[in-house]
């Protein structure tokens, strides 16, 4: 370990928890050692925090002490973590009907409470409330993850992002942390020159970016031969990062992608270092994985299920994260007993559902594309695939290699696979969301 990761662990990272009244650095340290823990000893830690919220959310908060008793049960009725099936899944229409107010504990100083949401990248940001406590315990589990990737605290690393670095004190922060912010926006040739000079100036350990820009930004990368560094590893996040992107964007980088998944009331996802699967942290949250009537499987595609364990401010339990992901049960060659999951598969408004029956996910497409198949000849760049009540509208980005007989075999291909009707539209770009996300399918 080199001085500057000694003195940010041992020294920065506890006097910020002491200014700030957090326990990242308590909590980081005791996640490096459960990261090892046996599976009964994963299970048994969720029991007893399972058990614990539930009292507590029984006795603080409205909506689950009103609801526990609608279904005529008691905090006695939960032994451990396996009665969670006895409370009914929770979507998030149901917290937005009944107002945050019924799921904000009243046993939480209003001045303690931390505002929090969602990214919206569905156009429905959800807003809740988090605990300090919280609040510690996810960033450990993110930093966790990193460390797996052969990042200490107090290495360089750059974030780039969307939005603008408007606050103070996330200036100090990338100050403390040795993070160099660069806005990712506009998506333009003169942004991404500007970022790959920036890069080989700062030398940074890590890169951190969403896929759909940091793809962008590889392609660019491939291009100009005169930008020669390389980082030891990059970490996406925010929106599914699929086998084509990250195989471009680690030709581009010659390292790593590390990729991860978290949202509103769900435990951290990181991959493995070994790159075979993910990791959920347990730790932090019980995971369960659905069918589409809503029966628990142990291994396949499912819809993900989640208890946050930590957040008493606003609990969710057995919350309807809308997101599909693939599970399995073969220990990981890593030694790790957290839960094994293959792929993140993306939100549920991600697939098409046709009037056949048939369904269809982003990777449907992605694979399609970037097919070697003379009819297509290399000539989309992007694409976005919109349905309506009457038919299937692709949106492509072209290049000069398209024409009429490419545009008439997507559509023919299409209308085949759906059956209903499909219609092509050329258009100059296809902007990302305000949260940086690439929007691949849009069910109207």
């Amino acid at each position: 370990m080199k001085v500057v990761n000694f003195i940010n662990e041992n020294i920065f990272l506890p006097l910020s928890d002491f200014a700030f009244g957090r326990n990242v650095s308590k909590a980081l340290s005791f996640l490096n050692k459960s990261q090892w823990y046996s599976k009964s000893q994963i299970e048994s830690f969720q029991s007893d925090k399972f058990v614990a919220l539930i009292r507590y959310s029984y006795e603080n908060v409205p909506y689950y002490r009103d609801l526990m008793l609608k279904l005529k049960l008691t905090p006695n009725d939960f032994k451990n973590k396996y009665d969670i099936i006895k409370l009914p899944i929770l979507i998030k229409q149901d917290i937005k009907q009944e107002g945050i107010e019924r799921f904000t504990s009243k046993g939480i100083k209003k001045s303690k409470l931390i505002p929090s949401s969602s990214s919206g990248s569905t156009g429905e940001p959800l807003f809740y409330f988090n605990t300090k406590e919280a609040y510690s315990m996810n960033i450990a589990t993110s930093l966790r993850g990193w460390y797996w990737m052969g990042y200490r605290l107090g290495d360089k690393y750059v974030k780039l992002s969307q939005n603008p670095r408007k606050s103070l004190n996330k200036w100090v922060q990338d100050k403390v942390s040795n993070n160099l912010y660069l806005p990712a926006n506009p998506l333009v040739d003169s942004q991404f020159n500007f970022i790959l000079n920036e890069i080989e100036r700062f030398k940074p350990k890590v890169i951190r970016c969403y896929p759909d820009p940091l793809l962008f930004l590889a392609r660019y990368k491939n291009n100009h031969p005169e930008f020669t560094f390389h980082p030891s590893a990059l970490t996406t996040t925010g929106n599914t990062l699929f086998p084509e992107m990250r195989q471009e964007i680690e030709n581009a980088f010659r390292c790593k992608v590390f990729d991860s998944y978290n949202c509103e009331g769900n435990s951290t996802v990181f991959e493995c270092p070994t790159h075979t699967c993910y990791h959920s942290a347990e730790e932090y949250g019980i995971s369960e994985v659905v069918d589409e009537n809503g029966n628990p499987i142990l291994k396949g595609i499912g819809r993900l299920i989640t208890t946050d364990l930590f957040n008493l401010a606003h609990p969710f339990i057995r919350y309807d994260t809308q997101d599909y992901i693939e599970i399995d049960t073969e220990p990981c060659i890593c030694g790790r007993k957290l839960l094994k999951v293959m792929r993140i598969i993306g939100r549920d408004n991600d697939v098409l559902k046709m009037p056949s029956g048939k369904f269809f996910i982003v990777h449907n497409f992605t694979i399609f594309f970037s097919s070697n198949k003379p009819e297509l000849n290399r000539s989309v760049d992007q694409f976005q695939v919109i349905k309506t009540f009457s038919n299937v509208i692709f949106r492509l980005v072209v290049n000069n290699r398209f024409n009429y007989l490419v545009s008439n075999y997507i559509q023919k291909h299409w209308e085949k696979e759906f059956q209903i009707p499909v219609k092509i539209e050329v258009v100059e770009s296809i902007p990302l969301t305000a949260s940086g996300k690439h929007r691949f399918i849009i069910n109207g």
